[in-house]
């Protein structure tokens, strides 16, 4: 019989996304027990009578006590599954064996955790299509321990918009629950040093993208610059020779797809994408009233002004 599951999944206001996921995660064929581990953070729509009606074990927080690391953790250890889904609400799984395909790398005791293959949308902007394609292509790979190394945050690429390990994994190397965003890339760097190797398993596909403004663009970044700050960087040299080979190949897309259009918004987006990212590695010399205003996530910002206090 296939290992215990226990999906965890983080919820505000989702219902008009959970009337997709909820009923992909049903349609599942799995050899072992899967449960649903919901924690709604205050949310104002169907949200909970929808896990309800799906049999998912449900919690209820108030929306200042949700964190990305924080939320994750306590899912795992209310869990009884020997294996541990993260996954968001806009999440789509895609065909019956999503779960079997997503859990077969971590059976491996030399795995630590396994991500999935985000598509994008239909409605999908092209630039969320290029960045889904450029980052979760169709060929899996195999990112291995790097024990005792220090990682930038190239090497450690892992998304908990879909992912999985094993629960004894988690309860060793629980989620950081001081960062703002981008828990996923610590929680791999931790298990890369460790001794432990991160698999991309594209065979295990979810529908999930953003269709950000400019705006909502600078305040998602702006938090995942603040959150990736205490990784080294790589070099000057290196750093730009990726963004620019990336930004080439934007390019190239663009114009291969006839988005004529979007090529011309190109330079402002990635303009606001690039000044977000710089700004959220200063936030700690910015106003608290300024953090606020920039950060997606103004209740992290008052946790942490009252934790100093």
């Amino acid at each position: 019989m296939a290992p215990s599951v226990s999906i965890v999944l983080p919820v505000w206001n989702g219902a008009r996304d959970l009337r997709d996921t909820l009923p992909a995660l049903a349609a599942q064929q799995y050899d072992g027990k899967v449960e649903i581990i919901a924690i709604d953070s205050g949310s104002r729509d169907d949200s909970v009578d929808l896990l309800r009606e799906a049999g998912a074990r449900i919690w209820e927080i108030p929306q200042s006590e949700f964190g990305h690391g924080k939320t994750r953790n306590f899912g795992v250890r209310e869990a009884s599954g020997e294996i541990i889904v993260f996954l968001s609400q806009d999440a789509t799984p895609m065909g019956s064996d999503w779960l079997q395909q997503l859990v077969k790398p971590v059976q491996d005791s030399h795995v630590g955790a396994a991500f999935a293959r985000q598509l994008p949308r239909q409605d999908a902007t092209p630039l969320e299509r290029y960045f889904h394609y450029s980052i979760y292509p169709a060929k899996g790979s195999i990112t291995r321990s790097r024990k005792g190394r220090a990682l930038s945050v190239s090497n450690v690429f892992f998304s908990n918009v879909c992912s999985v390990a094993r629960r004894e994994v988690c309860l060793r190397f629980p989620f950081d629950e001081t960062v703002i965003m981008s828990e996923d890339q610590v929680f791999s760097r931790d298990l890369l040093q460790n001794g432990l190797d991160i698999v991309y398993a594209p065979q295990a596909q979810v529908i999930h993208s953003h269709h950000y403004n400019l705006r909502a663009l600078f305040k998602r970044n702006f938090d995942s610059g603040y959150s990736l700050r205490s990784f080294p960087g790589d070099p000057m040299w290196k750093q730009m020779g990726k963004a620019i080979m990336f930004i080439t190949r934007e390019v190239r897309f663009l114009a291969r797809e006839k988005q004529f259009a979007w090529l011309l918004y190109l330079p402002i987006y990635e303009a606001v994408r690039f000044a977000a990212l710089i700004s959220g590695t200063q936030a700690e010399r910015l106003p608290h009233r300024t953090r606020v205003a920039l950060s997606l996530h103004s209740s992290y910002w008052n946790r942490e002004s009252q934790d100093k206090t």
